[in-house]
């Protein structure tokens, strides 16, 4: 038996926390079924890497296969630097050293990461959401819904993480498979009863679920995004399918039914099913707006100030108001109720839930209110399926002029400024995308100009129009262009135009002050 059980060497975990302690030693014959061993019987390991230059005498080197190069062709370097093994998806020289062959390194590496991170995910139920768009939404509804139930919820999103001592989400990386187990761990630690997590395509090529057994799997939709990375629509959409294996015995798939590709993909889980001679336990619920489904909901009233909707589920309805007016938004809440309800969550409390975030989430159509009649909202659109589908209800949903602002810089995601615009022209009246530095002391004629348009365009809106500001927050920041050199800080677009709508609409009681002196 090969031993690699060396615990001062290698790169800790990103964000691994104090208490979820040492790492365990694993023996791979146990965590990777159908390994086969070269030069020993079994390899212990107590740390895993997959760059030669991380790895220290007694680590384990993991031959991983990626777009940018063969983790194969590293192996002599990671075992001059005196590796205590190898994993690897073939035969290769090793003059030696313990070889573990698997038929997937990526997934060898994952399933590594959490079971040297004592495998937390077994300590709390999991909640994972994937999806073209919605996932941030859906998965801090559902966090929502779940405490109103009474659980301790932990959170891993794109907006931040959440661990069960904290009452704020703070900015963190968990894409990677070691990133993951560390989080994974410090929500298990800290007392979380569900873990809730966003997943991406990333994560999900890097199989960074591997070995994590989910009680429910979300998808939200399946459209056409990161092409640069999977190559096709073809190969997103199998990634994405990927999720399906994360599935406990007894777990449960939430689909959106209104998303055609999603059906496939229920049809397909429940195939599988068929197959193996378990369909009783491919359990599946779906919801929907448009279709029958296991739950649904009813608009009662919809309009730029709001909405309410009646959630129904099997003979039983609740009510819910919130301030968000997207179609989208109804989705998400049908999919984080339909998660609450199968965790045990009565109906009046995932309602309670739902509504106990009536402004949605941050960077997710916030709404500026300075007490103008012209409805403003603030977008951080991740996807052009997700800036479509909020245009596409605004349109809907506004009597009169649609205006969209944009950063230019925040386009990069979106085609770029110019593809951008051509894109938004089939919902909106005007479109301005705005350079940077529009209120820099050296501002020059372009973002002077930028700068009159966008004031002449907010002075003629009113009650019926509606403005959406897209790739932008509230919160300015210093200017990421030069770390090293801070210089002037850049005002965010959202804060221009909140600060333009503070002095056009100025408070009752400081205008009469004012009138006072």
């Amino acid at each position: 038996m090969a031993d690699g059980m060396r615990g001062d060497g290698g790169r800790e975990a990103r964000g691994r926390s104090k208490k979820a302690g040492a790492l365990a030693a694993v023996r791979l014959s146990e965590i990777l079924p159908g390994a086969r061993f070269v030069a020993c019987d079994d390899i212990v390991a107590r740390r895993c890497h997959d760059t030669p230059e991380a790895c220290r005498p007694g680590d384990l080197f993991i031959a991983r296969l990626e777009a940018g190069g063969d983790g194969h062709e590293l192996a002599a370097k990671a075992i001059a630097r005196g590796v205590a093994g190898i994993v690897a998806e073939r035969i290769i020289p090793t003059f030696g050293t313990p070889l573990c062959i698997v038929p997937d390194t990526a997934w060898a590496q994952a399933r590594l990461a959490h079971a040297l991170a004592g495998d937390p995910a077994r300590r709390m139920r999991v909640i994972a959401i994937t999806g073209t768009s919605g996932k941030t939404t859906t998965a801090w509804l559902t966090a929502s819904v779940l405490a109103e139930g009474g659980f301790n919820v932990g959170v891993l999103s794109d907006l931040g993480c959440l661990d069960g001592d904290s009452t704020a989400p703070v900015p963190a990386a968990f894409d990677r498979p070691d990133d993951l187990a560390a989080w994974l761990g410090r929500l298990a630690a800290s007392g979380c009863t569900h873990a809730v997590i966003e997943v991406s395509s990333a994560m999900l090529a890097r199989q960074a679920l591997a070995g994590v057994s989910c009680d429910a799997v979300v998808v939200t939709n399946l459209a056409s995004a990161h092409l640069d990375r999977h190559g096709t629509i073809e190969a997103y959409h199998e990634i994405k399918a990927r999720i399906l294996d994360s599935l406990g015995e007894d777990g449960c798939l939430v689909a959106n039914l209104d998303d055609a590709r999603v059906r496939r993909l229920v049809a397909r889980h429940a195939e599988e099913g068929r197959a193996l001679g378990s369909d009783s336990s491919r359990r599946a619920v779906g919801v929907a707006l448009n279709r029958r489904a296991d739950l649904t909901a009813t608009a009662v009233e919809r309009h730029l100030g709001g909405q309410t909707f009646l959630l129904r589920h099997a003979g039983d309805a609740a009510a819910v108001g919130v301030t968000v007016p997207v179609a989208s938004f109804v989705r998400n809440s049908l999919l984080a109720a339909a998660v609450g309800i199968g965790q045990g969550v009565p109906m009046e409390l995932v309602a309670r839930g739902l509504e106990s975030t009536p402004g949605g989430v941050p960077g997710r159509l916030d709404r500026i209110r300075r007490g103008q009649e012209v409805h403003v909202f603030v977008d951080q659109p991740t996807s052009g399926h997700a800036l479509a589908s909020t245009l596409t209800s605004l349109r809907r949903l506004t009597p009169g002029k649609l205006i969209v602002l944009a950063e230019e810089r925040a386009l990069a995601t979106l085609g770029g400024g110019r593809r951008f615009a051509e894109r938004v022209s089939r919902w909106c009246n005007e479109c301005l995308v705005a350079p940077e530095g529009v209120l820099d002391a050296g501002a020059g004629s372009r973002q002077l100009a930028a700068y009159a348009r966008i004031d002449r365009l907010l002075s003629g809106l009113g009650s019926r129009d509606c403005v959406l500001l897209v790739g932008t927050n509230l919160v300015p920041g210093p200017d990421p262009g030069d770390p090293g050199d801070p210089g002037e800080p850049q005002v965010p677009l959202a804060v221009l135009v909140d600060a333009w709508l503070e002095l056009a609409h100025p408070a009752e009681g400081s205008f009469r002050k004012k009138r006072v002196a």
